[in-house]
């Protein structure tokens, strides 16, 4: 769909649309964006730059672009734009000299050297980064600290947790804000992913507490510890349990988890419980349940269409949807909207420095749990 005629129709019809709408004599100011990446969620991120009007896409930048062949010369190609090996060649090739927010979307181990390129640009206002900002809490930390001492203007780092621009979980989170369910107990969180993501990957990069848990982590984190209707100041995680298990002996030889339990106690007694799993065979199941004292709320899954069937043979629904792409396809599209107004100086990013930190201070506890059999406490 990415990558087809009819979808790069769909997304210079929307931009062309939208820009109709303007009556302003003067035109709005546009935020060139660069994508560091072409993989999947590169390209996802690049088609939504170039269907939005507060963007322009100037270039992507991957270091195997001089190659053909390469998905980033198909990519760069499809959305009128180009492909570049490094960042100095992209601002070479930039007439206006001008690139004002860079999209990362390589792996987690360069992150903080592509926010290091960012920074060294004068014009650029920030960088948006695909979780987690870096490999561990105390990694993190140094990226914010060496934003901090060497950016000398406003830079904002937008880690990207989707849950907090998907229209279902904010209403959730507003619904328990409200006081509607009273004081939330107990969370229960299901992650079926799909589809199961190739052996490689998971042999390379595939932790399945890195890679999973911290959208959930990053949620409930919000709904137990922002409760604001019922006077609530707060209330953090004090231990983590997590176990795993791997579903064939090619990932057990190596430790690789694809199915994974872990808990979080927080200091009022509360419990979340996120169930991850790397192979829903029929279709991205993603659930969320918030039980309280004087009721519950939970988010369901979407189905691929809304029709059901009811006849002798049973009652018959779609499969959900295929995958993440299609299931925060909105959130996406907000989460870029919302840094396009961060770089143009509009508004400042939502999440913090604090709250990446802590999602991962979460995960690599989990991480640890699994390995020791042992309670990690905070």
């Amino acid at each position: 769909l990415l990558h087809s005629t009819t979808w790069r129709r769909v997304l210079s019809t929307q931009r062309n649309n939208i820009s109709l709408l303007s009556t302003s004599a003067t035109p709005p100011k546009v935020a060139k964006v660069a994508v560091f990446g072409s993989g999947r969620m590169g390209a996802i991120r690049s088609q939504l730059i170039y269907a939005n009007p507060k963007m322009e896409l100037v270039g992507i930048v991957d270091t195997a672009s001089t190659n053909n062949d390469n998905p980033a010369q198909s990519l760069a190609s499809s959305l009128g734009t180009e492909a570049y090996s490094n960042l100095s060649d992209l601002v070479a090739n930039n007439t206006s000299n001008q690139l004002d927010g860079i999209v990362c979307c390589t792996p987690t181990h360069t992150h903080a050297s592509v926010v290091q390129e960012a920074l060294e640009l004068e014009t650029t206002r920030g960088i948006f980064v695909e979780k987690p900002v870096d490999e561990s809490a105390s990694k993190i930390k140094t990226v914010f600290e060496h934003v901090k001492k060497d950016a000398g203007r406003d830079f904002q780092v937008c880690c990207g947790f989707q849950r907090r621009f998907d229209p279902s979980y904010q209403h959730l989170l507003e619904t328990v804000r409200s006081g509607a369910i009273g004081k939330p107990l107990n969370a229960n969180i299901f992650f079926g992913d799909h589809p199961v993501p190739s052996l490689e990957f998971l042999k390379e990069g595939g932790d399945i507490f890195m890679d999973l848990s911290a959208h959930d982590v990053d949620f409930v984190l919000q709904i137990m510890g922002q409760n604001q209707a019922i006077g609530s100041t707060g209330d953090a995680v004090e231990s983590v349990f997590a176990s795993g298990t791997s579903s064939i002996p090619e990932l057990d030889e190596i430790g690789v988890h694809d199915n994974a339990t872990m808990t979080m106690k927080f200091q009022s007694g509360s419990v979340a419980t996120i169930f991850m799993s790397r192979s829903a065979s029929y279709g991205y199941d993603q659930r969320c349940e918030i039980f309280g004292t004087e009721g519950m709320c939970q988010v369901e899954n979407v189905h691929e269409t809304s029709v059901v069937v009811s006849n002798k043979d049973g009652i018959h629904q779609s499969k959900y949807l295929h995958s993440f792409p299609q299931r925060f396809e909105k959130a996406f599209g907000i989460e870029m909207d919302v840094f396009a107004d961060v770089i143009l100086g509009q508004q400042a990013w939502p999440i913090t420095e604090d709250d990446c930190i802590r999602v991962q201070e979460i995960a690599d506890a989990a991480q640890e749990s699994c390995r020791t059999g042992q309670l990690v406490s905070l």
